[in-house]
């Protein structure tokens, strides 16, 4: 984990920031996130290699492809469902889900 603060001085105000980074790494390195985890917001970016995987969410997460397309599912649905460029889905807390790709893909999942 990557942490560091910065502090600015602004009108005699004292300005503190603590930023968290965290690099992920899930099934053999074959899905990558990084993820920042500040005092008032929690996302993470995250590239797949071709596969399927599956995880658990702790919080409710949603998720929006930014690049290629990722099948999902989520415990509770019937079926797959495939998201393209720009298409979101979420994940209710305390859930577990699958993501499927064909081809290298990437999201934004923001923490909720």
């Amino acid at each position: 984990m990557y942490i560091y603060t910065l502090e600015k001085k602004k009108r005699n105000v004292e300005l503190k920031y603590r930023v968290m980074f965290k690099l992920r790494k899930y099934h053999g390195d074959r899905v990558q996130s990084l993820t920042y985890d500040g005092d008032d917001k929690s996302f993470s970016v995250g590239i797949l290699a071709p596969g399927e995987y599956e995880f658990g969410a702790i919080k409710k997460e949603v998720i929006t492809v930014t690049s290629g397309e990722i099948s999902a599912w989520v415990e509770g649905w019937d079926n797959w469902k495939t998201y393209k460029t720009g298409e979101t889905f979420e994940v209710g807390a305390h859930k577990n889900f699958k993501q499927k790709v064909t081809d290298v893909s990437s999201y934004i999942c923001f923490y909720e």
